[in-house]
């Protein structure tokens, strides 16, 4: 089991401090996904941002709820790979 968030890079650049939304989940735990696929959209500093299984699986919990706020290095779901 994995834990999704966004990677580091995305909080680079003076955006340590920044809250990001999740806009919306495109997936309800337990629906099989493929590597790639988009999980949930994010916006961050005016910029939205797909989230994408990192393999074939399925997520397991939502941790962050679509309209939530969360800093960098929340954890976002759990996934569990195929």
């Amino acid at each position: 089991m994995m834990d999704i968030q966004l990677p580091a890079s995305v909080w680079t650049g003076g955006q340590e401090e920044a809250h990001a939304l999740l806009d919306k989940w495109l997936v309800a735990p337990g629906v099989p996904v493929r590597k790639g696929q988009v999980l949930a959209t994010v916006v961050l500093v005016k910029a939205a941002i797909d989230v994408e299984a990192p393999e074939d699986g399925h997520i397991t919990t939502i941790a962050v709820q679509d309209g939530d706020s969360f800093g960098a290095g929340t954890v976002l779901a759990r996934f569990e790979a195929a």
